[in-house]
């Protein structure tokens, strides 16, 4: 699949006629109840009615009970949830909390944009 990059709703979309994949930069730390109202207002229409969106995680280090619901909500926003993709996320014990609240089971995952790309293309 050929990725082409262009500007849509601060992102970046990569474009194929029936593939729109939308890249959302989280640009966090921290993820938590002090300002996950704030990520959320910035972020949740980049969601809405989407059917391909890749959240890049590459800075969050630390995630609450708060932040993981809003990842729960956002994913709830898009017209086909499963397509959700969280790109980034390296720090073992965020991935081990992933695994602990079963969350592993409701996102996928990806370590970087190379993958992301082969797991659209594999068909998400």
């Amino acid at each position: 699949m050929k990725l082409s990059f262009a500007g849509l709703f601060g992102g970046r979309s990569v474009g194929e006629e029936s593939l729109q994949l939308e890249f959302v930069e989280l640009k966090v730390e921290r993820l938590t109840a002090a300002n996950v109202n704030s990520v959320r207002a910035r972020i949740k229409d980049s969601f809405s009615g989407k059917k391909h969106v890749v959240l890049v995680c590459s800075e969050l280090k630390f995630i609450d009970s708060s932040g993981l619901g809003l990842l729960v909500g956002l994913r709830n926003r898009m017209l086909a949830p499963q397509r959700l993709v969280l790109e980034g996320i390296a720090d073992p014990v965020l991935l081990e909390l992933f695994s602990l609240t079963r969350m592993d089971q409701v996102f996928r995952f990806s370590a970087n944009r190379q993958t992301t790309a082969k797991i659209f293309d594999d068909g998400v």
